[in-house]
C-alpha cells in the first residue's frame, strides 16, 4: 500500500521540489527544479537528531544547475515537525543563468516541514549557494522551494509493498 503507516527504522526517500532560484534578486530569479535521494543509515544514530546523507541534483528554467552531495541532520518535534539543516558540496554549471564564480559551490540551509505517519514530508526548503571564496568572484544566491518527499518502497517510491 502505497501510505500505509510504516514500522522499523525509517526508510531511504527521495525528494521533489521547485519554487525561485536567486528568489530576492530581480536579474537572475528563475524557476528551479530539485530531485534529491535522502538516506537513512542504520549506522549514524542520536536521541536527538538523525544524519542523512542526501545527493542531488538542480536545474533552473536558465538552464544553471548543480549536481550536489552532502548530509542533512534530521530534528523531529512531537513525530511530525522537522527542522532540518543541512550543508552540501555542488559542481556548478550557469548555463544561460547566474554565473557564480567558481564550478565547485557549497549550499547551505534550512528544511521545514510537517512529517506524516507514512514519512512522507510536505515543506519549505532555503537555502545559500557560494564558493566561499574560491573563484574571482562570490555572488552567491538564494533559493526558496516547496518540497514533498516520499519514502522509498521496494526500491521504487511509488509501488510495492513494505512487507
Amino acid at each position: 500500500m502505497l501510505c500505509a503507516a510504516y514500522e522499523g527504522p525509517p526508510p531511504d526517500t527521495v525528494s521533489f521540489a521547485m519554487g525561485a532560484f536567486d528568489f530576492y534578486r530581480d536579474r537572475h530569479r528563475t524557476w528551479e527544479f530539485d530531485f534529491e535521494y535522502k538516506f537513512f543509515p542504520n549506522w549514524i544514530h542520536s536521541p536527538i537528531f538523525e544524519v542523512r546523507p542526501v545527493f542531488g541534483i538542480m536545474m533552473t528554467a536558465q538552464g544553471a544547475g548543480y549536481l550536489s552531495g552532502g548530509l542533512d541532520f534530521d530534528f523531529v518535534f512531537d513525530k511530525h515537525f522537522v527542522l532540518a539543516p543541512g550543508f552540501s558540496a555542488c559542481f556548478y554549471w550557469h548555463g544561460h543563468g547566474k554565473n557564480l564564480g567558481f564550478p565547485l559551490e557549497f549550499r547551505t540551509g534550512i528544511e521545514v516541514g510537517y512529517q506524516f505517519d507514512d514519512y512522507r514530508r510536505l515543506g519549505l526548503h532555503f537555502y545559500h549557494l557560494s564558493n566561499a571564496g574560491l573563484g574571482d568572484r562570490n555572488p552567491g544566491e538564494e533559493s526558496l522551494v516547496f518540497y514533498y518527499e516520499i519514502p522509498v518502497i521496494s526500491g521504487f517510491p511509488f509501488f510495492g509493498s513494505r512487507n
